[in-house]
């Protein structure tokens, strides 16, 4: 009865049970229950007589094999893990337990194996291995498996003498893309150019996705730098090729910065970060480019940094200053001026504009700034008021960042209302661009600053591509002529004709009219002829700080009394 329940136990067993015979010289199996037959599609009758064996394959780990050769020759347990095949030919991962049997004398007579299949725990193993190093959308690479495989492939080509490229790939407007059509299509598109960009690799490249719309290719194995140019155009082609999308076809471009390995370069790391410097600049070369890594964007960058970090600790201390440039009417009178913001740094001195400013609208640091801009601004020409100056206008350029964020208009009308200016007096500068973009958006807020009392003026009237008429709906008091049309409106006939065109076309829509860029006495008559309402520039007065502007307005209101 023990016998027969021992039996019925076995065969009830989930596991494989297998008995071998220790006295042959072969351990032929004896017994093999009904879970073994399920599991391995073998019949009892194809499984009696032979050494287990006949399970292993291709894959099946040799040193596993000896591991239980060894222990089964010292007659001892053994357990392993072992990569096994079915009849079929599909392989299953066996965790394997060897015990031998012994009679009553302490001879070992059988071996008895319990198999247990973990094909599903290992492939649960190899999943997650697999979303530790590579990304979850694309499938590519991800940063660490990226990271593994360059310090592989940087010592190899060390030791070899060959070259090792890293490209830095960057998509060139993908955000309004996935911002405007939905992140479901932005993945596609992203699935779209991994999918293209892995059909360009060989079979030893490594292409990895950073996040985002970044991507990384490693290039081993190079014998000059001609053959990663020859990738990097082969990828700005692919890439540019139009998607469809469901019911969209879309178009895109890439920025690629080339970096390859070189005596200089120590760390495998300085490859990706030399790689991404030169993508940048080919960013900045007008995108749909590749640009290679050179010393000098080091340095250019490295100081373009140290500036940010600057800015920064402007932007804490509020360490800007306001100057001030007059507004002149046709009577030669001040009614106005224009806030010019700024930098001392103590290191560098005075920082153009030119330079700060761009970078500031790069980092979101533009934000702060603009609001300290305006709040100075205002600040100041009640100061102006309270000094028996009288409350003159005061024009504030304005920063795209600033005006389209949602609390934009909250924030003016709070500024308003602490500093105590009035609305009328306040005209806010924009740019045609800023116009343009989200265009809808940006007239319900010219309406709503119209609505408040405060004045717009389109800056740099002439350099962007507005529509005429279009402009005719835009909400705004003021057009400035661009400096670049002025400065040569005396020796260009096709500028004079252009700024004659404006001033009429501004007039007809009942538009105030300012010229900058002022420096020649000829400039300002021949803008007087042609009708321009105001005018600016170095030749009528330069930007000034607050106190020199106050002695400034008492000697032109002497000038204008003695007259």
């Amino acid at each position: 009865t023990r016998l027969r329940i021992l039996e019925r136990g076995v065969e009830a067993s989930v596991n494989g049970v297998l008995i071998a015979d220790a006295g042959e010289p072969d351990l032929p199996i004896i017994y093999a229950n009904d879970a073994f037959q399920r599991m391995t599609g073998y019949t009892r009758e194809e499984i009696i007589g032979r050494n287990c064996r006949f399970l292993q394959g291709a894959e099946t780990d040799t040193a596993a094999v000896e591991q239980v050769r060894q222990q089964l020759a010292r007659q001892c347990e053994v357990h392993v893990t072992l990569c096994n095949y079915r009849k079929d030919g599909t392989p299953f991962w066996n965790d394997l337990y060897i015990a031998p049997v012994r009679d009553e004398e302490g001879q070992v007579t059988h071996y008895v194996g319990i198999q247990h299949d973990i094909s599903e725990h290992k492939a649960y193993e190899a999943r997650l291995a697999h979303h530790a190093s590579h990304d979850a959308l694309t499938g590519l690479a991800n940063r660490a498996l990226l990271e593994d495989r360059l310090v592989h492939d940087f010592e190899l080509a060390r030791r070899q003498g060959h070259l090792l490229a890293v490209l830095f790939v960057d998509l060139d407007e993908f955000k309004p893309i996935n911002d405007s059509l939905g992140h479901a299509i932005g993945d596609q598109l992203l699935l779209g150019v991994s999918q293209r960009l892995s059909a360009a690799m060989r079979a030893g490249d490594t292409l990895a996705r950073l996040g985002g719309d970044e991507f990384v290719v490693l290039l081993p194995d190079l014998h000059n730098e001609e053959q990663a140019l020859q990738v990097a155009e082969r990828l700005l082609a692919l890439i540019a090729r139009p998607y469809r999308v469901g019911e969209h076809e879309l178009s895109l471009s890439c920025s690629i910065g080339i970096a390859v390995s070189s005596a200089e370069v120590s760390q495998p790391n300085e490859l990706i970060q030399q790689a991404d410097m030169a993508m940048y600049r080919a960013k900045q070369q007008g995108r749909n480019a590749y640009y290679w890594f050179t010393p000098e964007i080091t340095h250019r960058l490295g100081d373009r940094v140290a500036l940010r970090n600057e800015l920064q600790e402007a932007i804490d201390v509020q360490a800007f200053e306001l100057h001030y440039q007059p507004l002149i009417d046709r009577q030669g009178r001040v009614v106005g001026v224009e806030a010019l913001l700024r930098w001392p740094n103590p290191l560098r001195g005075y920082v153009s504009p030119a330079q700060f400013i761009p970078l500031a609208e790069e980092t979101g640091q533009i934000i702060p700034i603009s609001e300290w801009v305006l709040r100075r601004a205002c600040h100041d020409l009640r100061m102006l008021d309270g000094a028996g100056q009288g409350l003159l206008n005061v024009a504030v350029n304005l920063s795209p960042l600033q005006f389209h964020r949602s609390s934009f208009l909250g924030n003016l009308r709070q500024t308003l209302a602490v500093t105590g200016l009035p609305a009328p007096k306040l005209s806010l500068e924009l740019t045609e661009g800023v116009l343009m973009n989200d265009t809808e958006s940006a007239i319900d807020t010219l309406h709503a600053l119209r609505e408040m009392g405060v004045g717009v003026a389109i800056d740099d009237f002439g350099t962007g591509f507005s529509s005429l008429s279009y402009l005719k709906n835009l909400p705004i008091d003021t057009v400035k002529i661009d400096r670049s049309f002025v400065s040569e409106v005396t020796r260009n006939a096709e500028d004079a004709a252009i700024i004659q065109g404006i001033i009429s076309m501004a007039h007809h829509l009942g538009l105030m009219v300012v010229a900058e860029g002022i420096e020649h006495e000829e400039q300002h008559r021949l803008l007087m002829a042609h009708g321009c309402d105001l005018f600016q520039g170095f030749h009528l007065a330069r930007p000034m700080p607050l106190e020199r502007l106050i002695e400034f307005l008492e000697e032109s209101r002497s000038v204008s009394l003695g007259e």
